[in-house]
């Protein structure tokens, strides 16, 4: 018999917008009152659990005048007809073992959820039919596990998209640009020995514009305007924008928390569509590093307009210098105009693991040259200064350098990703953080990458305005010493 259970229900988006609530209720009326089956939920850290969903819980029944079937004890509820709710925390992971005998895990904030967790509850739920992983959180980071190694990794088939009215259209004058917030999809169809059936994965999105008790319902028979939280929203839209496009809109994204290194990098502001232009040179720009995958930028430039079209990161085993080149080849294959090569300048040196005379760069331009591709060098005489070139590029992003734009295209996700992860260093540097690869045990530096290809391209294609901004600095530096020694009392 076709099982009419999906195994796996997501439910994401932005905050406010009933997420923990809704599955709350479901659990109640439909778990315990109706099925009379069991549900484990978790948090990550069991002393937050009180003030949270176990409250949440307790409000339930009580809004719904259920007390009568419940009893409400220490971290566990229980009704009268014998089905209960547990509740615990998941920091001891033996807390994992023994979940068999639910119905239902509920993953609460599951953001906060190591990727090991997750996968030890997929693999201990088991022995009952219909059981049911239900995850809750906000898509606060693009980089996350959830969205790698689940949405992005699942075959996705749209369900439908559900408005808050009959209509389609949310009747209400807040923020109409934002009104389609909710969808629904799932993955395909599974096959078992011949047999059908229904997929077992649905992701259901939703925001605050989704709440009836936020913005009130189309039919105005219940719920209610909560005016300071739309005008809260509104303000984040503002004064915000990542925050807002998370915990508003419900987007996948990267909130900041401080201490970038590129501190006036703004999606909203510096990040646009951009496709490739066949009759415009390509410039391309190479990071050595190969883990966590080899880098390759690609951009397009008219005069002192600039723009990343591209961006390709080879993870292991394909992250070699000739597997990316060879992944260059193939998208951009017809291509005949001239490509000029920027990168690292310490790359010219020779390397012991490559052959006598042979670097980086000799490499490329090989490959270039035996696949006909017109080719240019452009290196500087030495690295430019982290600091320094930091600096000039965040003056860019804020526009402020004369008749200078450069842009990255919406296409090019790690790369916006990188720009809004990567943290200044004490020296005024870049703060390289450590991580090690989950598969080959490799520790390697997690940010700064591709915007280490970014660094060699924009100021060597922007040598003239990178000098003169450095010139500039330079003079205002001597100014304010001039000024500090005047007021010391020394003559200079």
């Amino acid at each position: 018999m076709t099982n009419i259970y999906r195994r796996f229900i997501w439910c994401y988006g932005g905050s406010s917008s009933a997420k923990s609530y809704s599955v709350a209720q479901a659990i109640i009326i439909i778990g315990c009152l109706i099925e009379s089956s069991d549900t484990l939920v978790f948090r990550k850290v069991s002393a937050t659990i009180d003030e949270t969903i176990f409250k949440d819980f307790k409000s339930i029944i009580r809004r719904l005048d259920l007390e009568r079937f419940f009893i409400v004890q220490s971290k566990k509820i229980i009704c009268i007809n014998g089905s209960q709710i547990v509740f615990k925390g998941l920091d001891d992971p033996e807390k994992i073992k023994g979940i068999s005998s639910f119905k239902r895990v509920v993953l609460e904030e599951v953001s906060e959820f190591d990727y090991a967790d997750f996968k030890q509850v997929k693999k201990r739920l088991r022995g009952m039919e219909g059981q049911q992983i239900i995850c809750m959180f906000n898509p606060i980071d693009k980089e996350h596990w959830i969205k790698k190694e689940v949405f992005d990794r699942e075959e996705k088939r749209e369900l439908s998209k559900s408005l808050v009215d009959h209509n389609g259209v949310l009747k209400l004058n807040i923020d109409k640009e934002y009104t389609e917030v909710t969808e629904k999809w799932e993955g395909g169809e599974i096959e078992v020995n011949g047999e059908k059936f229904p997929p077992n994965f649905v992701v259901i999105k939703s925001t605050y514009l989704n709440n009836f008790w936020v913005v009130g319902s189309p039919c105005k028979k219940f719920g209610f305007v909560d005016i300071q939280t739309i005008a809260d929203f509104n303000h984040d839209k503002k004064t915000d924008y990542n925050f807002y496009t998370v915990y508003a809109l419900g987007n996948w994204g990267k909130l900041n928390r401080g201490g970038e290194f590129y501190k006036l990098f703004k999606p909203e502001n510096n990040v646009k569509d951009f496709c490739y232009n066949p009759e415009l040179p390509l410039h391309i720009s190479f990071d050595e590093n190969v883990n966590p995958y080899v880098t390759l930028s690609v951009y397009q430039a008219q005069g002192l307009a600039s723009w990343k079209i591209d961006e390709i990161c080879l993870e292991h085993p394909k992250n070699t210098l000739k597997h990316a080149l060879r992944e260059l080849k193939k998208r951009y294959i017809d291509h005949n105009k001239k490509i000029f090569i920027y990168g690292d300048r310490t790359s010219l040196k020779s390397d012991s693991k490559l052959e006598k005379g042979q670097n980086f760069f000799t490499i490329i331009e090989a490959f270039l040259d035996e696949n006909e591709y017109l080719n240019e060098r452009r290196l500087p005489s030495k690295n430019p200064n982290v600091h320094d070139r930091g600096n000039f590029i965040n003056e860019i992003f804020a526009f402020r350098i004369p008749d200078v734009s450069y842009y990255v295209s919406s296409n090019c996700p790690k790369t916006i990703g990188d720009y809004e992860s990567v943290k200044e260093a004490s020296d005024g540097g870049k703060f390289k953080e450590k991580t090690k690869h989950p598969i080959t045990k490799v520790t390697y530096e997690k940010y700064g990458h591709l915007t280490d290809t970014d660094d060699y391209f924009l100021c060597e294609y922007y040598k003239p305005q990178y000098r003169k901004y450095l010139n500039r600095k330079k003079r205002k530096n001597q100014g304010t010493e001039a000024r500090t020694l005047g007021e010391l009392g020394i003559n200079i």
